[in-house]
């Protein structure tokens, strides 16, 4: 890039340029030159600019990361620990310039800096069931799977990837709570999401908890006291807070009878209420029913003994129908609450939502007599809906190209201070931030941001016009 090479010389000949580093997108260009004057003088990173000043450069804050970096030198110095390498400068680069809360992670813990060489997914290894333990592996998980996201590896592994960590995390936690609380542990199920292995940096975890009922039913109304006093010590415990931040945000709404139900259910007890009571939105969510943790017979049994009611043999295309009027009436709410729903990456017209429901209404109308669609993940179930007919190939990919897209978009958005944000900036400034977060790499930071904003308008376009195509709409 020739710009970057040029400024690059300025700073070997003394004149770097405030205009140049406004230009690539730093909001704060005097800063940015004392961060590059303290660099430059320190004897650990001045030699290896080329190694860390480009991905610099091009980070959401090139402050921010420069800053981190010499603090981080500085405390190896002190320490008498190695110099960064040329290997691990431009990830750490990346990284601190990008997130905000990783590199608040990084210096409380300079250490795992090192994990950062060769960028190597989270380990899977065993959690032990310790709330602060389970809130180390998570944050440490997390700078490994953001380092390999920004490296530009395929966005898909990093849906699994933050998924595979939750559901370690979400293990320990539940061996944690039944510990503490002295409670054989439930069947831990999740839905959402991590339910179809697809988590965001900041996602909610929907979950649920079954188990087999005891033999009478005053030895079950016991029973289910002391489960959810495991629940509640379970959603406690990860969502206190420690010295690096807390462990995940628990959703426990839909179980059974949501809020007003109780918190865990025998399998009976679920199977029920979905016979009896289950609606139209409780087939749609427990298409991505998983089990995680716990027993593993309660959790198939429910999945088992949900099956009939999610997956029926013979369904009017009025369930099509049903699905989008939905996700109008959430549009309609939304606007009504106030909610700018066009700047909405997950709800809004043309968002995740509406790949989400339209892959969900096929699969409700196929799946009674197709096992192949019966997939809780959203890019697996739209390759086995072409793949039997149900969509074109072309539409297929075309939804999974914006599906990517928009994940991609909702994951920058998160990766700056794990924020649980949907929304796609409105201003300048924040748009040329996410387009840094997503890789847009043109060293002007406004072509990036115009790039992102021409992609945006593309994206929800072509998305919404698929949803329009494909659903048909409500007859008078």
């Amino acid at each position: 890039m020739p710009e970057i090479e040029a400024f690059l010389a300025s700073l070997d000949a003394g004149r770097p340029s405030a205009e140049a580093l406004a230009r690539f997108g730093e909001p704060e260009p005097a800063r940015a030159l004392a961060a590059l004057a303290r660099a430059r003088a320190h004897p650990d990173l001045a030699a290896r600019t080329a190694d860390w000043a480009r991905e610099a450069l091009l980070a959401a804050r090139p402050a921010l990361a420069i800053e981190q970096l010499v603090e981080l030198a500085d405390q190896r110095t002190e320490a008498g620990t190695a110099p960064l390498s040329a290997e691990l400068l431009p990830a750490l680069a990346r990284v601190l310039g990008n997130s905000s809360f990783l590199a608040r992670v990084v210096a409380a813990r300079p250490a795992w800096a090192e994990e950062l060489g060769g960028l190597p997914a989270p380990d899977g290894a065993p959690i032990p069931p310790d709330w602060q333990a389970i809130r180390e592996a998570k944050y440490r998980g997390l700078l490994r799977i953001a380092a390999r996201d920004l490296a530009g590896r395929p966005f898909r592994g990093s849906l699994r990837e933050l998924s595979d960590l939750a559901d370690g995390c979400l293990a320990a936690a539940l061996a944690c709570a039944a510990a503490e609380t002295g409670v054989a542990a439930p069947a831990l199920v999740a839905l959402g999401k991590l339910g179809g292995r697809e988590l965001n940096f900041s996602s909610d975890v929907d979950v649920l908890f079954v188990y087999d009922a005891p033999p009478t039913m005053e030895a079950d109304f016991e029973h289910n006291r002391a489960v959810a006093r495991l629940v509640r010590a379970f959603h406690q415990g990860l969502e206190g807070r420690g010295p690096l931040g807390f462990g995940y945000r628990v959703d426990l709404e839909l179980r059974p009878e949501g809020p007003h139900g109780p918190l865990a259910n025998s399998v009976d007890a679920a199977l029920s209420y979905y016979e009896s009571f289950g609606a139209e939105w409780e087939r749609q969510a427990l298409i991505r029913l998983r089990r995680v943790a716990g027993p593993p017979a309660p959790a198939e049994a429910l999945l088992g003994g949900v099956a009939p009611f999610v997956w029926r043999r013979s369904i009017s295309p009025d369930a099509l129908r049903a699905v989008r009027a939905m996700k109008q009436k959430i549009e309609r709410e939304r606007r009504a609450a106030g909610r700018d729903l066009d700047a909405d990456l997950k709800e809004g017209p043309g968002g995740i939502r509406d790949v989400e429901f339209l892959v969900q209404a096929l699969q409700l109308f196929l799946g009674g007599r197709e096992p192949s669609v019966r997939s809780g993940n959203v890019l697996d179930a739209l390759e086995a809906l072409a793949g039997v007919g149900a969509l074109p190939e072309a539409s297929a990919a075309a939804l999974a190209r914006g599906y990517l897209w928009l994940r991609r978009a909702e994951h920058a958005a998160q990766l700056d201070e794990e924020r649980q944000t949907h929304a796609f900036p409105r201003d300048a400034r924040g748009q040329a931030a996410l387009a840094r977060r997503m890789g847009y790499a043109e060293p002007d930071a406004d072509v990036a941001r115009t790039r992102l904003v021409a992609d945006w308008t593309f994206v929800r376009s072509d998305v919404r016009a698929h949803f329009d195509e494909l659903l048909p709409a409500e007859t008078a």
